[in-house]
């Protein structure tokens, strides 16, 4: 069963809400991890458990897209690119496909380079 996309990204990206959620809870992993590391705190980690934190999965459409655009995106694609998302991309995230496809083009090229030596 394949979900809606939702939203499409300043990348465009289309994302589902699976994914945008799967995107959002890497970022809040990634602050929490690096306060802890920086200041031996857990504040944001603090506001969500003493606020009631629903989890990303339970939101709305339009309050996933709200989180998201303001900063999140923006984070997320800084953590991607710095090799510092706290786990793997999940596998239905656009941007697996177009890793795997850059890949493969780079693959492509070197076995044609290596062809003419």
């Amino acid at each position: 069963m394949s979900e809606e996309f939702i939203f499409e990204d300043q990348r465009s990206m289309r994302l589902t809400h699976y994914v945008m959620a799967e995107r959002l809870m890497q970022v809040e992993a990634y602050k929490i991890m690096e306060e802890y590391r920086s200041n031996n705190e857990y504040v944001v980690l603090g506001f969500m458990l003493e606020d009631g934190f629903k989890g990303y999965h339970n939101f709305t459409d339009s309050e996933l897209i709200a989180e998201y655009i303001d900063g999140a995106e923006d984070k997320w694609y800084s953590l991607l690119e710095d090799r510092k998302l706290p786990w793997g991309i999940h596998g239905d995230d656009p941007m697996v496909q177009l890793i795997e496809d850059e890949a493969g083009e780079l693959e492509q090229a070197a076995m044609k380079a290596r062809s003419t030596l």
